[in-house]
């Protein structure tokens, strides 16, 4: 499992990189990796019904950049992460895939997760079925809820804190 864990990151991580090697988005400096938002794309509210023991909070919110960067704010999460979309946000279904950057939400390592989202008639609002792997290779039990989605007019998230 871990192995098919490296794989996807490797895999997420090369198309990230690929995809942003135009925009200079990523670099290197000193020793530290830098990644810089994209444009702002979509922002996606996310109600679960049914929840990781470990990680109890109800309401979500992600942020989606063009360059394939993420963050993520709940009740108990603050976080960035990279991903791939199959499909887009605009199809009446998709699945975005998740790389958790190293963070305290995650005991300072990565973690995979797998949404696939349904959009509903007015394509802003659905359920969305989540599947998760964490570093050691525990599959999540499976978790579900529904979403609403809108356009992200946030540039830069990193003061965007949880307010519900």
């Amino acid at each position: 499992m871990k192995t098919l864990m490296t794989i996807v990151c490797t895999t997420l991580m090369m198309s990230t990189i690929i995809t942003n090697s135009e925009a200079s988005s990523t670099e290197g400096i000193n020793g530290v990796l830098i990644t810089k938002f994209g444009t702002p794309t979509y922002k996606q509210t996310l109600h679960y019904r049914k929840m990781y023991e470990k990680k109890p909070f109800p309401d979500a919110k992600i942020y989606y950049y063009d360059n394939g960067v993420y963050k993520i704010i709940s009740q108990g999460e603050n976080h960035y992460g990279l991903y791939v979309i199959s499909g887009s946000f605009e199809d009446q279904t998709y699945t975005v895939r998740y790389i958790s950057l190293p963070s305290e939400d995650w005991g300072h390592k990565t973690a995979f997760h797998q949404l696939t989202f349904i959009n509903e008639d007015k394509k802003d609002n659905g359920v969305f079925i989540q599947n998760a792997i964490t570093d050691t290779g525990e599959a999540i039990e499976q978790q579900n809820g529904t979403f609403a989605i809108e356009k992200n007019i946030v540039k830069n998230p990193i003061k965007k804190k949880w307010r519900k």
